[in-house]
């Protein structure tokens, strides 16, 4: 199958939106360098995720999986097959009591806004990863 027609078969479940062909990755990298991505989609939850990987199985294309595009380096060549970048962003927070809590977060969530989300509801041990800790430090 070609690209353009797999790009078609993403499309049945995933907004057009986020999928491109012959994309440069220097676009999705921290480091601005690499060649093209034969297709590169985002996916927002596990039902797009799956839609990817039926389409890939289907017609024996590889698949990967990246995610932020931090400390990524892709040869000028580029990636054959399908990008990936799983841009899940939902956070869930179940309070067992006022000292425990289960958080959980999806794969596209970014650290600062994780750790400001923890922050608002006065969960601690995770400021390291907010750019804006200072300044909640005095405020009282």
């Amino acid at each position: 199958m070609e690209i353009l027609e797999i790009c078609r078969e993403l499309t049945k479940e995933i907004p057009s939106e986020q999928i491109y062909m012959n994309e440069p990755m220097s676009k999705h990298t921290t480091f601005k360098v690499g060649g093209n991505a034969d297709i590169f989609a985002k996916v927002k939850n596990i039902k797009e995720l799956k839609h990817v990987i039926k389409i890939a199985r289907k017609n024996d294309i590889h698949i990967t999986i990246i995610g932020n595009g931090s400390n990524v380096l892709v040869k000028d060549k580029g990636i054959r097959g399908i990008v990936l970048q799983i841009d899940f962003e939902d956070v869930a927070i179940e309070k067992k009591d006022e000292n425990t809590a289960i958080v959980t977060a999806g794969a596209g969530v970014k650290l600062a806004s994780l750790a400001q989300t923890l922050l608002k509801n006065s969960i601690t041990g995770f400021e390291f990863a907010s750019r804006n800790t200072w300044k909640h430090r005095w405020s009282y």
